[in-house]
């Protein structure tokens, strides 16, 4: 006997369940998202079997669940492997010795959102971003006494735009595919919203650096800090080779596994020129367990004691959960009912743009998997654009308006839990990663005024054009598909 598809009510209540879950103990108590997912997963798994799904099926699809994310969990341990390596050979001082001395105390927030989108734009990536240029503006924001919060929430905010605007994008190309759009008229068409939600991100930053005032303690400490880091290290421009060919790399497009280990072996062939006397047990050990500093300066040691394999079983173990959480919520179809139950809600622009937005939204807190928050609406909510006589591109410019921009901020999602391992922070960084919050606010400005929305009839300024046809026959064949 074939198990019973959810109802619309039964898996809104469950939905709802779910999110009060995670906020009453993550958000109010401030426990760890582990074992409130893992409360979830149950949730989800008693749900499956009353609706008649037999165990074997609920532990396939969590097990396929798991299996979507092995890549990311690769590289959240070769990243902690080389951030070890980094310490001990001096690329993550060097980064620091020099940012400490040219960035501004005032104006290092938006700086940090500045650097880090250039940064993802030409890697393509938001991870490279994170694991690159992240970790070392981390170290000059603790060196100068900023907010790692603060600091976390500008380098991801910088990272999200960088990663929508890039052509190398793996979401920017999957929100382009799913809606059958060109790369680059998606990418023309984000920039209603993406630019001013960062010209906003940007603002806002800005104030809270003139807001804060520097006295000369801090100035002093600085400088204390640039003179022990001169002192008790290596600092060299060698040390960045390793994190300059990962960035490059990245950008011709190898697979961000391989141009880590080539970052790796770079790095480890370093660390035996700018350390004296290192062995390559000393190197195993700390791609293992990190690096401990001990230089008697408090500030510093708590910067540099970081890294290593171990500090990235923390995310390793979150994503395994919420991985598993995931595959069976997809199993049992929850999505699926609550999206087909608002189909008469989709009358409107306005309400069709919003209903993008939230399911995006709803697929990223329950599921935590941005993929599916991109595939999952884009698939079930394509005919609902024709409908409203919208042209696809707004449909992928929502997808990645809410899809693509709201996961990171999700703190049990895949990235979430990459951003807190590699960053060696918590939740903490959610509020003021502030471009996640602003762009989806202004796509469902957009979808009730109607500003920028391209209409269907419209192919000005729009090329879909190929060998095949000229661009209106390749549109009809399209939406005759």
């Amino acid at each position: 006997m074939a198990p019973q598809k959810p109802s619309f009510l039964a898996a809104s209540l469950i939905v709802v369940l779910i999110v009060a879950v995670l906020g009453v103990t993550i958000l109010g108590y401030g426990v760890a998202p582990h074992i409130p997912i893992l409360i979830a997963a149950v949730i989800v798994g008693i749900y499956g079997l009353v609706l008649g799904y037999k165990w074997k099926d609920l532990e396939k699809a969590l097990s396929t669940g798991i299996y979507h994310g092995t890549p990311a969990i690769i590289i959240l341990l070769l990243i902690g492997t080389l951030v070890g390596v980094w310490v001990l050979n001096g690329t993550v001082q060097t980064i620091t010795y020099y940012g400490l001395q040219i960035l501004s105390p005032t104006f290092f927030l938006v700086s940090a959102v500045a650097i880090t989108a250039v940064v993802a734009i030409a890697a393509g990536s938001s991870l490279s971003a994170i694991s690159t240029i992240g970790i070392a503006l981390m170290g000059v924001a603790y060196g100068m006494g900023i907010s790692p919060a603060m600091t976390a929430g500008a380098i991801v905010s910088g990272a999200i735009f960088g990663d929508k605007m890039s052509p190398l994008s793996d979401t920017t190309n999957l929100a382009a595919a799913t809606a059958k759009v060109d790369i680059f008229q998606h990418i023309k068409h984000m920039m209603w919203t993406t630019i001013p939600s960062l010209v906003i991100t940007m603002l806002i930053f800005t104030v809270i650096g003139l807001s804060t005032s520097k006295d000369a303690a801090d100035i002093s400490q600085v400088e204390e800090m640039v003179q022990i880091l001169n002192n008790e290290f290596t600092i060299s421009l060698v040390t960045l080779l390793s994190p300059l060919l990962i960035v490059i790399l990245a950008m011709r497009r190898i697979n961000p596994i391989p141009a880590l280990i080539i970052g790796l072996v770079v790095a480890v062939l370093t660390a035996f020129y700018t350390v004296p006397g290192v062995t390559f047990g000393d190197i195993m050990n700390a791609a293992h367990v990190g690096y401990t500093a001990e230089t008697g300066n408090e500030a510093i040691d708590n910067l540099l004691s970081l890294g290593g394999l171990e500090s990235m079983l923390f995310g390793v173990s979150l994503i395994l959960i919420s991985l598993s959480l995931g595959g069976m919520v997809s199993e049992i179809g929850l999505t699926h009912a609550i999206i087909d139950g608002f189909k008469s809600f989709l009358q409107t622009r306005g309400n069709v743009i919003m209903l993008t937005v939230f399911s995006c939204l709803g697929i990223n807190v329950t599921v935590g998997e941005q993929y599916l928050s991109i595939i999952l609406p884009g698939q079930m909510l394509e005919d609902s654009y024709k409908r409203a006589n919208m042209h696809p591109v707004n449909l992928s410019r929502t997808l990645e308006d809410a899809g693509t921009i709201i996961h990171p901020i999700i703190p049990w999602g895949v990235i979430g839990a990459f951003i807190m391992t590699t960053l060696n922070i918590g939740v903490e960084y959610v509020p003021y990663t502030f471009i996640s919050f602003i762009t989806p606010l202004i796509a469902i400005i957009y979808g009730y005024t109607g500003f920028s929305l391209k209409p269907l009839a419209s192919t000005g300024g729009y090329s879909y054009q190929d060998a095949s046809g000229t661009e209106e026959e390749e549109e009809k064949r399209f939406y005759k598909s």
